[in-house]
C-alpha cells in the first residue's frame, strides 16, 4: 500500500482529512499525522512516507521551511500543499520546491480525490522507473564484457584490416545484404550535466540506450549494436524498407528524450554495397557528430527540434525559440553563427536529405515525398531540391 502523512495543525482539518474518503480504496494507508512544522519532520524522517499533505502555515516550522529540510535531507515523497487563499503567495514560492500539487481550504472530497489519483499515477510512474533502473543496473552487471569492444568496432578504428573484419563475422555468423543502415548516437555531456550526476551514469545510459536500440530492431536477424572507443553508441543493420528507415532517427530521438529523460546527437546513413563501405560511412557521421559537439546547447536543441518536426508545414524558428525560451533573432544569429546557415537553410537542408532518401524507393511520388518533408506546394519543394542538389527531383529519381 501507498503510505500517507497528513501534517496540519488544526485537528479538525486533520479527523476531516482521514473521515472523508475511504483511503483504502485507493491502496493508501494513514501512517501518521503531526500538528506542527517540527513533528511533521520528525515522522516525514522516520516514516518516509509516498504522499504528504501538509499545511503551508504551521507553528515551528512552517510549509516552506519544511520543505527545504526535506530537500536537503532528500526525502522522496510527493508533497501536496494544504493551503488558504490567504496563503497563496507561499503556495507560489513552495512550488520552487517542485511539490506535487495544491489544494484549497476548505478541502471538499472531490478535489481529493482528483488529487490523489494523480499521485498514484505518479507514483507508479515512478516505481516503473526505479523498476527499469534496477533491471538495466542488474543487465549491465551481467553482460559487461559482452559490452566491451567488439571485433566491428576495432575494425572501424582501422585496427583490423577489411579481411580480418570478413572473417570474424563469418565465425559468428553475422551476414549483411547490399542495403544497410547505420546509426550512431552520441551523448552530449553538455546537454545531460544534471541526469548523469543525479539519476543515471553514462555507462547505465549508454546500456539503456543500446536497450532501446535492440527494442526497435527487434524483428531485425542482422545486426550489431556496440559501444566504440569513443563512446559512440552505433547500431549496424540489414534495411528492408526504406521509407520506415527514414523515420529511424526521428523514434529514436523521441525514445530517448522520452524514456531516459536526457538528450543525444542521433545521426544515421543508408549505404548501398555492401558491409565494407560502412566504414567510409561511420567515418563520414562521426566527422558530422563531432563539428556539432562544438555547438552551444541552444543549437544543439534547435537542431534536434529541426530534425524531429521537419515534416511540419509550419515549422518556424518563433516556434523553436518559445520551447527554448530566447528571442527568435537571437536563435537565429546563434544559428547562423555556429552553423554557417540561416535557420531556414538549415531546415532546408535537412527536408532536402529526407527528401533524397525517401526517394530512393521508387514507388514514391513527387508531392507525396514534398508532403512527406514539409512542403505543402510541389512547386517549391521542386525548387528548393534543384537549387541544392543540381537537379530537378525528377531527375533525381531518373538517375538512381
Amino acid at each position: 500500500m501507498w503510505k500517507l502523512i497528513i501534517a496540519d495543525d488544526e485537528p479538525k482539518i486533520r479527523r476531516g482529512i482521514r473521515n472523508m474518503m475511504n483511503w483504502e480504496s485507493y491502496d493508501i494507508e494513514i501512517i501518521g499525522e503531526a500538528e506542527d512544522g517540527e513533528i511533521a519532520l520528525e515522522v516525514i524522517s522516520e516514516k518516509k512516507p509516498d504522499i504528504v499533505l501538509l499545511d503551508i502555515n504551521m507553528p515551528f516550522i512552517n510549509g516552506l521551511n519544511l520543505l527545504k529540510k526535506l530537500n536537503n535531507l532528500n526525502i522522496k515523497s510527493l508533497v501536496i500543499i494544504i493551503s488558504g487563499y490567504d496563503d497563496f503567495s507561499y503556495v507560489q514560492r513552495a512550488l520552487q520546491f517542485k511539490v506535487f500539487d495544491y489544494i484549497l481550504k476548505p478541502v471538499n472530497k472531490k478535489n481529493m480525490s482528483e488529487i490523489i489519483l494523480k499521485a498514484i499515477c505518479r507514483l507508479e510512474e515512478i516505481k516503473r522507473e526505479e523498476n527499469y533502473k534496477t533491471w538495466v543496473k542488474k543487465q549491465l552487471t551481467n553482460n559487461i564484457d559482452k559490452l566491451r569492444k567488439t571485433f566491428f568496432s576495432e575494425w572501424l578504428d582501422n585496427k583490423l584490416t577489411d579481411d580480418e573484419a570478413l572473417a570474424e563475422m563469418n565465425f559468428f555468423n553475422i551476414k549483411f545484404e547490399d542495403n544497410i543502415g547505420i546509426i550512431i548516437i552520441k551523448l552530449i555531456d553538455k546537454m545531460n550535466f544534471e541526469i548523469v550526476n543525479k539519476d543515471w551514469n553514462e555507462d547505465l545510459l549508454e546500456f539503456a540506450i543500446s536497450n532501446l536500440l535492440n527494442e526497435e530492431f527487434k524483428d531485425f536477424k542482422n545486426k550489431l549494436i556496440f559501444t566504440d572507443d569513443k563512446k559512440n553508441i552505433i547500431l549496424v543493420a540489414n534495411i528492408n524498407e526504406t521509407v520506415n528507415w527514414i523515420n529511424t532517427e526521428k523514434r529514436i530521438q523521441v525514445d530517448i528524450s522520452k524514456y531516459l529523460k536526457c538528450s543525444a546527437i542521433v545521426k544515421q546513413k543508408e549505404i548501398y554495397g555492401g558491409i565494407l563501405k560502412v566504414k567510409n560511412a561511420y567515418t563520414d557521421l562521426i566527422n558530422t557528430i563531432n563539428d556539432e559537439k562544438k555547438y552551444n546547447p541552444i543549437v544543439l536543441f534547435a537542431i534536434k527540434y529541426i530534425e524531429e518536426n521537419y515534416y511540419l508545414n509550419n515549422l518556424s524558428v518563433n516556434e523553436i525559440s518559445n520551447k527554448l525560451e530566447v528571442t527568435s533573432s537571437y536563435l537565429s544569429k546563434l544559428i547562423k553563427k555556429e552553423t554557417g546557415l540561416s535557420f531556414i537553410d538549415y531546415l532546408t537542408n535537412v527536408r532536402i536529405k529526407q527528401a533524397m532518401c525517401i526517394m530512393r524507393d521508387p514507388i514514391v511520388k513527387i508531392y507525396d515525398v514534398a508532403e512527406l518533408v514539409g512542403y505543402s506546394n510541389q512547386h517549391y519543394f521542386c525548387r528548393a531540391f534543384k537549387k541544392i542538389v543540381g537537379v530537378s527531383p525528377t531527375e533525381y529519381k531518373r538517375g538512381r
